[in-house]
């Protein structure tokens, strides 16, 4: 399957998710490893959708950070996250594979600001709050940003695989180029 139809499979699932009641992390996560599972990208278990749970609401509805986005953090994580970060010799150099020349980190931080160009925000309460939260509208609004967010997944986890970690950060508390 092409990227384009990988991306547009995610969004549409996405927003079928929570259409059939999945919190926006669960709605986003599930898609891109359901996408990335059939296409034999991943091997990760369906079960781990769970961990997204919490994530609802910007975290246990606190208008935190959405939850998409973190799901869609957490689709790329299946692809491109660490589970060798303890057999590198040095934590110098644990922390540059995330936040070095070629850090993991730059995949996310891409995709984190490319999903606020798009949405707006990455405050759950900021997108959502101007509308009643039990609104068709807001329903209506999440479903599009769960949609983005499961596509930006899906991209960033494509473009780790093709081109690596070498993209330059855009804003970052490191102050990393």
């Amino acid at each position: 399957m092409n990227a384009e139809k990988m991306i547009e499979k995610a969004r549409a699932r996405a927003r079928e998710n929570h259409t059939n009641g999945m919190n926006c992390g669960e709605s986003s996560f599930r898609a891109v490893l359901e996408t990335l599972r059939e296409e034999g990208i991943t091997d990760v278990p369906m079960e781990v959708v769970a961990l997204a749970t919490g994530f609802g609401g910007g975290i246990g509805s606190s208008g935190n950070t959405c939850c998409a986005i973190i799901g869609a953090a957490m689709g790329v994580s299946t692809v491109h996250g660490r589970t060798d970060a303890l057999e590198l010799p040095t934590p110098e150099a644990r922390r540059d594979q995330l936040g070095g020349d070629n850090g993991r980190y730059r995949l996310y931080n891409n995709m984190v600001h490319e999903f606020k160009e798009k949405a707006g925000s990455t405050s759950c309460a900021e997108l959502t709050c101007p509308l009643d939260y039990y609104s068709d509208e807001r329903k209506a609004l999440c479903r599009e940003i769960i949609g983005e967010a499961a596509a930006l997944s899906i991209k960033w986890t494509l473009i780790g695989l093709e081109k690596g970690y070498r993209h330059p950060f855009k804003y970052n508390i490191m102050g990393k180029k």
